[in-house]
């Protein structure tokens, strides 16, 4: 069992949904902040859904980007099942801010909402060019992460596939997973159609100000962009301009004819809708604007409920100055380590907050925010409060540590002194802010009169530069960052500022330039080849056609996949192998490959068996196809993921996922009553 899934790690989910349960950890190795994703067991219970997981993740190793949240691996532990392991991403999620903005009736201003657009459809387009066939598959406003400096990072993005092999209906993805799929005639497929409709959800929640309804979408879309209206800073309103309104309908897919089929195709009408000398001004000043509203409605008093716990009171300590030296008083067992969350009392705040970013000027304040708003989410908010003066205010003791020492200390906005330290307080709310090395912690704290609060907190060095690992094909290539020659492939270039560059390489005869975004503490991969496309007089490609994804071998090689377009292979005659393990499926064909041209490879799944019953009866359907009623035995289907739907007059509906293998039948019995 790997360390990070040990039922001794007893973390609490940030965020659950149909998908799993997501929880901040810590790498053993490293100490990093990552995000472990435990995936529902109904979904790993079909063996096709870790194959496809695991493939699309080893496909999109190299893909790497800012916009993007970088997967490390997929583990599978004995206590947990499977767990995709993530970089953890400070911020909120895009359902949280809208949830909360609407709660707190904030207006989301027309432009603040274009500024977010304006990075997600730039964000999807990247992932469409890196491959064609390739799909993120789950956009939505519960897998997009605003960071504290107001960018937008998506997250989940090789979960797709896998989602797929469950063949799930339209109206079940929404209301599960929240996933809008574009109207099809069967299962809906997770392509870069999907991807669109997806965008246009966002995009139109934005606009709205609020998530979207589990019985808003698809039904009530039309009379959602009807009604919506566009809003300014200081909230005025008029309807939507004809250019957005359209915009928003093709991404919709409202019109099968006049919708966008892919991202890059979604990217060119939205920047001619908020290009220069454009109605609209899609910038960053638009968003930091809403952060600075959003702090200022969600941090005034009286608003909040009472907090729902308090500290345990201990006897009662006399007045003391405002800042004691604790270096004396500090005892082993009075110390908690990361690794150890059950002796934090700041840990849950810390995992249901995350937030980073400067210290100074409106940041904090979104800091704050984004830690009221963690909170909100789990029912605990703590709001401000007025406190009259009174002639002897009761007094409490907050108790303040931190590894490294020396972190500067601030409560309600003033400086208290370093940690280690015991502040006095008045008892009631007070936000308690430690600006130390790495990210900046914003803590609500509620004090009891007569009690001691003790907060530990670690903090981790955050590095201020990153770097980019160059490898091409072949190796020795001249490599040039921002115009300076650096070396030659394979090379690690560090010590570069977080941001955009530009890497040229030179080498046989061929010059490659290619923009790569630096993230701070991150190493971000390029893979170049420099060799010309070997002549069409000695290769061409097949094109695998087969309802499963399958891998393509050669002498025990693996090549690829069926779900690249195409792949290349020298012109001749070849023995390939095609293999799913999860289906225990193996074919073998020869292929004459013909110099120049594509050669098609169809493969026809064998077919497995299922026996279906009911109690008492039931009708049912098959991947959408109605079968008979039950009792159903023999019945003859292909191999790989179905979905079994019971219909009873009197009982209803259920469902039922299988994975179907050539070898033993399934067994299918479902209680209707």
């Amino acid at each position: 069992m790997s360390a990070l899934l040990s039922p001794d790690r007893p973390e609490s989910p940030v965020f659950s949904d149909g998908i799993g349960d997501r929880v901040l950890s810590a790498d053993p190795s490293t100490g990093e902040h990552i995000q472990l994703l435990r995936i529902n067991p109904s979904l790993t219970a079909v063996p096709s859904f870790e194959f496809a997981l695991r493939e699309r993740v080893a496909r999109l190793a190299n893909f790497r980007h800012g916009y993007y949240a970088r997967v490390r691996r997929v583990d599978r532990g004995q206590a947990h099942a499977l767990s995709i392991v993530s970089d953890h991403v400070e911020g909120t999620r895009l359902s949280d801010l809208l949830r909360v903005a609407r709660e707190r009736k904030l207006t989301l201003d027309t432009n603040a909402a274009l500024c977010l657009v304006r990075q997600l459809v730039p964000a999807v387009s990247l992932l469409h060019e890196n491959a064609r066939d390739v799909a993120h598959g789950l956009i939505a406003p519960e897998r997009l992460i605003v960071t504290p400096h107001a960018r937008l990072v998506l997250v989940e993005h090789v979960l797709g596939a896998a989602i797929e092999q469950m063949q799930f209906g339209r109206d079940r993805l929404w209301h599960e997973f929240r996933v809008a799929m574009p109207p099809t005639p069967g299962i809906p497929r997770f392509d870069q159609r999907a991807d669109v409709t997806g965008i246009g959800v966002v995009a139109l929640s934005l606009v709205l100000g609020r998530p979207l309804t589990a019985d808003e979408y698809p039904r009530a879309l039309n009379d959602l962009l009807n009604t919506a209206r566009e809003r300014t800073a200081i909230g005025d309103e008029q309807p939507l301009s004809p250019p957005l309104k359209s915009w928003l309908a093709r991404a919709l897919q409202l019109d099968s004819r006049r919708a966008f089929a892919s991202a890059p195709e979604a990217l060119a009408a939205l920047e001619q809708l908020t290009g220069e000398g454009a109605a609209y001004v899609a910038a960053p000043i638009a968003l930091e604007t809403f952060l600075s509203r959003y702090v200022e409605a969600v941090l005034q008093p009286g608003t909040a409920p009472p907090p729902t716990a308090v500290p345990t009171p201990i006897a009662a300590v006399p007045a003391i100055s405002d800042v004691v030296d604790l270096g004396d008083l500090l005892t082993p067992t009075g110390v908690s380590s990361f690794k150890d969350k059950r002796n934090m009392p700041a840990a849950k705040s810390v995992a249901t907050a995350p937030v980073s970013g400067k210290s100074a000027g409106s940041n904090r304040k979104w800091f704050i925010a984004a830690a009221v708003v963690a909170i909100l989410g789990t029912g605990g908010y703590v709001g401000f409060k007025n406190f009259r003066p009174a002639a002897a205010p009761a007094m409490a003791t907050l108790a303040v540590q931190s590894n490294p020492p020396g972190v500067p200390i601030f409560v309600d906005g003033i400086e208290r002194g370093m940690t280690p330290a015991r502040v006095s307080l008045t008892a009631g709310s007070h936000i308690l802010e430690l600006r130390g090395r790495g990210v900046p912690r914003v803590i609500p704290v509620t004090l009891t009169a007569g009690a001691e609060l003790s907060q530990y907190l670690e903090f981790l060095d955050t590095p201020s530069t990153g770097q980019i690992a160059v490898q091409s094909g072949p190796a020795g290539a001249t490599v040039t960052v921002d115009g300076v020659q650096r070396g030659v492939s394979p090379l690690t270039i560090a010590d570069l500022a977080p941001g955009e560059h530009q890497v040229v390489l030179q080498g046989q005869g061929t010059s490659a330039t290619h923009k790569v975004i630096v993230q701070a503490g991150a190493t971000a991969s390029l893979v170049a080849p420099m060799t010309a496309a070997a002549p069409a007089s000695t290769t061409g490609w097949i094109a695998v056609k087969i309802p499963v994804p399958v891998q393509i071998r050669e002498n025990g090689n693996l090549l690829g996949t069926s779900e690249t377009d195409r792949l290349m292979l020298p012109a001749g005659k070849h023995e390939l192998e095609f293999v799913n393990p999860a289906l225990t499926y193996r074919a073998t064909r020869t292929v004459q490959i013909a110099a120049g041209k594509v050669t098609p490879v169809t493969l026809d799944l064998p077919r497995g068996v299922i026996h279906i019953n009911a109690t008492p009866w039931a009708e049912v359907w098959i991947d959408g196809q109605r079968v008979g009623e039950t009792p159903i035995g023999n019945l003859a289907v292909s191999i790989g993921a179905h979905e079994i739907i019971f219909r009873h007059p009197q009982f209803g509906e259920k469902r039922h996922a299988v994975s179907v293998t050539p070898g033993t039948p399934v067994r299918v019995s479902m209680e209707m009553k």
